[in-house]
C-alpha cells in the first residue's frame, strides 16, 4: 500500500509526464543513432543490412510517398542532413520534429514546476500551435516532394 501511494505521488508531481515523454523522445534518437546506420541505398541494424524493398516501386515502378524516409531519418540522426534531404525531406523533418518536441516538453516540465496554471495555459497553447504548424508544414513539404519525384519520373520516361 505504501509503494502504490509513493508511486502515485511521484507520477502526480508537476512536470513528471512531460519530463518522461520528452526524455523518451530524445532517448529514441540516441538509440537509433547507436543501433542503426545508413547509406543512400540501405539501412543497417547493428551492422547487418536490412533487405526491405518498396513494394509500390517494385509493383508499379513509382516510389511510394515514404520511399527514403527510413534512410533519411537514420542519415539525419547521424548528421548527414543534406544527403538525407535529397533522399526524402521527410526524414530530416521527422527528426527535427522529435528533437524539437522532446526539448519543448523538457522545457515545459521545468516551467510547470515554477509557473501558475494560468501562465502554463499560454505556454501550452503556444507549444500546441507550434507543433501543429510544424506538422502542417512538414506534411506539405512531404507531399510536394513526392509529387516532384513522380512528376520527374513521368518526364524522364516520357
Amino acid at each position: 500500500s505504501g509503494f502504490v501511494r509513493a508511486e502515485a505521488t511521484m507520477t502526480n508531481r508537476a512536470g513528471f509526464a512531460a519530463t518522461v515523454l520528452g526524455a523518451m523522445m530524445l532517448l529514441e534518437l540516441l538509440v537509433i543513432n547507436l543501433a542503426f546506420t545508413a547509406d543512400s541505398d540501405f539501412v543497417y541494424f547493428l551492422g547487418q543490412r536490412i533487405n526491405i524493398a518498396c513494394a509500390a516501386r517494385q509493383r508499379f515502378g513509382v516510389p511510394c510517398p515514404t520511399c527514403g524516409l527510413t534512410r533519411g531519418f537514420v542519415l539525419t540522426v547521424h548528421g548527414t542532413v543534406r544527403e538525407a534531404w535529397r533522399l526524402s525531406p521527410t526524414g530530416p523533418l521527422a527528426v527535427g520534429g522529435i528533437l524539437g518536441m522532446g526539448i519543448a516538453l523538457l522545457i515545459f516540465a521545468s516551467l510547470e514546476r515554477r509557473r501558475t496554471p494560468a501562465q502554463l495555459a499560454g505556454i501550452k497553447r503556444w507549444v500546441q500551435t507550434s507543433a501543429l504548424a510544424y506538422a502542417g508544414m512538414a506534411t506539405l513539404i512531404w507531399v510536394c516532394s513526392w509529387i516532384s519525384v513522380v512528376t520527374r519520373l513521368k518526364w524522364v520516361r516520357g
